[in-house]
């Protein structure tokens, strides 16, 4: 009886503390939300990573905006895509009819005064919209 108190107050065992960073690790993994802000008056954009009340991002340019494009997807929704630096583009949005997805498109690119290009109505032969 006296060894195993001794083992306890004077050698305490901190295996848990292992499995519990482990755990809080893996917590802040799983919770970690990724969100996009757009500012498209000044052409920029923040990708912001929250954890809880934690927030960090920082506001980027965008280099070179290329045009606004939406399609229908596999799976019968219409996106809305930016594209920008000849290859990369952001997922505006995604919705379930064309004419609201033509809308936004339209008035996106607009605004930011570029073209838009509508692969939704037929995918085999694209269309460029004049604004």
């Amino acid at each position: 009886m006296l060894v195993c108190a001794y083992k306890f107050i004077i050698q305490p065992n901190i295996s848990w503390l292992y499995g519990a960073s482990f755990l809080f690790s893996t917590g802040v993994t799983f919770s970690l939300v990724r969100d996009y802000h757009f500012d498209f008056e000044n052409k920029k954009y923040k990708v912001e990573k929250c954890v809880g009340p934690l927030k960090f991002g920082k506001w980027k340019a965008f280099k070179k905006l290329e045009y606004i494009s939406i399609f229908k997807n596999g799976k019968g929704f219409y996106e809305v895509n930016l594209w920008y630096n000849r290859n990369k583009h952001f997922n505006i949005t995604t919705l379930d009819t064309f004419q609201d997805c033509f809308e936004i498109g339209k008035s996106i690119a607009e605004k930011l005064k570029i073209n838009f290009l509508d692969a939704a109505t037929d995918p085999r032969n694209s269309l460029w919209i004049k604004l």
